[in-house]
């Protein structure tokens, strides 16, 4: 009994998922860009991706050199030679020197009729070689029309846009194409930030204008479509605190919602806020992700394991409730584009299934945007996070006050770290607290001293269980 074929694809999570994961047949396809763009990277993934669903896929090339197309392309994890030895991709080259109609007879000498997946990159040479002569043009027009029917598979057309140019001078084939993908890239402050249009696909119903994108080495190109959540989500299960003083300002809070706490630029937090949060998550058996922009990860687990064993606890015994219950990650915002950090966050969030993500440094990222972006960037995160049903805290350096209002009028509780010098002429810490629906309160030293042997003492019970 022969193997039913899969359905196309486009071998891109998000844009699999953007169209409603798989394309009908027979469809054309236009990719169009400037060069270094990633047109022919975005090909050769669409060919090789159906190629592993027994799609046989003819790649023809007016520009690329096989081996060299190979090479490149094994690089980004696309085994193209694996799929010719396998009988389901075969490459074949056309002299750009030849007149149109030897280029065009060649291509049916490639037996296009016998392949489920044909694509030409790139198409502008054989426009080229008609744009003065419009019966030849119309000829060739009705060629490339012809090619959907004759495959009755999927079309893959790769066209070159001109330099500071995003209109697409491709006469009738762009009416002809179900769908029409524009990659564009640019440079913003030194990164390279790429972007995917789609300005057409029939049958489906796109509502973002642009895509972000990337190539990476091994992993080929990726897609994020940003998560646009039209409802502010309901909060979920309610949590455990770990001691007298949050119970008594937040009374409870809930999965789903997002704490901010802002401490002085100059002050360090790791010697007591990690302990609450591990506390937190033993009382409710969550996992927890802890992403830093600022501090190396060993630095992070290091002094909750050193406050644990100091207060009595064995150091395996700390060990071990640290890697059960917490998950640390180190990361520089400035070598991403916010929108690549937003991705590889989220990415990290499914990879360690965690219930809590902090958030640490997070005035950093914001310096890699301006301000209003950087709200609307982190409204949408934010909104995400909560649909997802997790506890976000985020922790920063109180360092613009703008900022700082606007990140805290997103949060649903705010815990603001000052100094104050007291009477000794020592210094000391007061703590500003607030909860949606609730009254503030300003805590002291000595009941922020309190809460933390509360709540380590709470981790030390739940250990003996």
């Amino acid at each position: 009994m022969q193997e039913l074929l899969r359905p196309y694809v486009f071998g891109v999570e998000g844009l699999d998922k953007l169209f409603g994961g798989s394309i009908p047949s027979p469809y054309v396809i236009v990719i169009a860009g400037h060069p270094g763009s990633g047109k022919t990277t975005l090909a050769s993934t669409i060919c090789y991706s159906n190629s592993l669903a027994n799609h046989k896929c003819l790649y023809v090339s007016l520009q690329e050199d096989r081996d060299k197309l190979f090479g490149f392309m094994g690089r980004l994890g696309l085994d193209l030679e694996g799929a010719e030895s396998r009988g389901l991709l075969k490459f074949f080259k056309i002299p750009v020197t030849l007149d149109i109609e030897s280029s065009v007879e060649m291509l049916k000498l490639a037996s296009i009729d016998n392949y489920d997946v044909l694509v030409i990159d790139s198409v502008n040479a054989l426009l080229e070689a008609v744009k003065d002569d419009a019966s030849r043009r119309a000829w060739l027009q009705n060629f490339f029309y012809s090619l959907p029917k004759i495959t009755n598979g999927l079309v893959i057309l790769v066209a070159e846009l001109p330099h500071s140019s995003e209109r697409l001078e491709l006469g009738s084939i762009e009416f002809i194409a179900d769908a029409v993908l524009i990659l564009k890239h640019q440079v913003e402050d030194g990164l390279l930030t790429r972007v995917l249009e789609v300005r057409k696909a029939r049958g489906v119903s796109i509502t973002l204008a642009e895509i972000p994108f990337w190539i990476s080495e091994g992993r080929g190109v990726e897609i994020w479509t940003p998560p646009l959540i039209e409802e502010i989500w309901i909060e979920g299960k309610r949590l455990q605190l770990p001691c007298g003083l949050l119970r008594k300002v937040f009374d409870h809070i809930h999965k789903g919602q997002v704490i901010n706490i802002t401490h002085p630029p100059e002050s360090s937090y790791l010697n007591y806020l990690p302990i609450l949060f591990l506390s937190m998550a033993t009382l409710n058996d969550l996992r927890l992700l802890f992403v830093s922009y600022k501090h190396p990860r060993g630095s992070l687990k290091v002094p909750i394991i050193s406050e644990l064993v100091r207060r009595g606890v064995e150091r395996a015994v700390a060990e071990e409730v640290v890697d059960k219950h917490m998950v640390f990650v180190s990361i520089n915002p400035f070598s991403y584009s916010i929108t690549q950090l937003t991705a590889k966050e989220f990415a990290l969030v499914d990879d360690v299934n965690a219930d809590v993500v902090v958030f640490d440094g997070v005035e950093l990222p914001r310096q890699t945007v301006g301000l209003r972006r950087h709200v609307r960037e982190l409204f949408n995160e934010m909104n995400y996070l909560r649909k997802r049903d997790k506890l976000v805290i985020r922790v920063g350096a109180y360092d613009d006050d703008l900022a700082y209002r606007l990140e805290s009028s997103v949060a649903d509780a705010v815990v603001r770290l000052e100094h104050v010098d007291t009477e000794a002429g020592e210094v000391a810490y007061k703590a500003f607290m607030w909860r949606t629906y609730r009254m503030p309160y300003v805590a002291s030293q000595q009941e922020l001293m309190e809460c933390i042997d509360e709540g380590i003492e709470a981790l030390k019970a739940q250990l003996i269980k």
